[in-house]
């Protein structure tokens, strides 16, 4: 009975010491994840951190491509000359504004309904009218030219509309003269947004019949404006794109002359100037 016992002891003891080398590795291998590509998704990724950050030297360094927040649509950025749709502003938006021109800017004025800016307009004014014919009454009481009155106190915008009175000159000369007019606006007023507005389009009969007075003419002169509005650092509005019809001309409807609008035109037109601006 003794060595039996003994023998049954050494039994025990041994099944004892497997039960608990089962239960360890059962314990050790059921912290492991099944997946060991889990296992390496749960540690931080030092990579990915790494790519969240830009160092100094790099955020300085154009040639580095890094990804920046895409602007909503009232913060769209202005492409050289040419200017997004945007929210419309108020009126309010105007109250450092001046408008300059001819016989339409001055239609603009009397139907538009807006009146929180300056305008500068005359009947017939040419480009070198707009520096040499005083034909206004400045602050101080003297008569002067309509640059001199965009150029009497500071502006935060400036709108020219001229052109339309010189559609029979040639377009390089046309340029020359606005270029030269511009230049005296831009000395004056340093720190003014300054928007050169195209000529605005004619009516399909009007256009049919004159040499000078015609599409084809009115949108060699805006190719040109649109590209001085680039040369000087200005803003191009394209008004035929704003005021024509669908057939590419100002509807008959909507004139008397060919030329001149109707009051709902100018409506458009500021409908225009408070979603087109920086």
């Amino acid at each position: 009975m003794t060595r039996f016992n003994k023998k049954y002891n050494g039994i025990r003891a041994a099944f004892f010491i497997l039960i608990v080398a089962l239960v360890v590795l059962l314990v050790y291998y059921g912290r492991l994840p099944e997946d060991p590509e889990a296992a390496q998704s749960a540690q931080p990724s030092a990579v990915a951190s790494q790519e969240a950050v830009v160092p100094p030297e790099v955020a300085g360094d154009p040639s580095v491509q890094t990804e920046s927040p895409s602007p909503s649509p009232s913060e769209t950025p202005v492409s050289g000359p040419d200017l997004a749709l945007r929210d419309p502003v108020d009126d309010t938006f105007f109250e450092d504004a001046a408008f300059m021109g001819n016989s339409l800017m001055d239609g603009f004025r009397l139907f538009s309904g807006l009146t929180t800016c300056d305008y500068y307009a005359a009947t017939s004014m040419t480009v070198v009218g707009a520096t040499s014919k005083a034909c206004i009454t400045l602050d101080n009481g003297a008569a002067g030219t309509l640059v001199q009155g965009l150029t009497q106190k500071p502006y935060g915008k400036i709108y020219i509309l001229l052109g339309i009175n010189e559609i029979g000159f040639d377009v390089d000369t046309f340029i020359e003269y606005y270029s030269n007019m511009l230049d005296s606006i831009i000395a004056a007023q340093p720190d003014c947004d300054i928007y050169i507005m195209g000529l605005t389009p004619v009516s399909a009969a009007k256009s049919a019949s004159s040499e000078t007075f015609n599409m084809t003419r009115i949108t060699e002169y805006n190719t040109a404006l649109r590209q001085l509005a680039a040369d000087k650092s200005c803003y191009y509005m394209d008004l035929v794109d704003a005021l024509a019809g669908e057939d590419g001309y100002l509807p008959a409807n909507e004139t008397t002359d060919g030329v001149h609008f109707s009051a709902k035109v100018y409506q458009t037109w500021l409908d225009y100037v408070k979603t087109h601006y920086v």
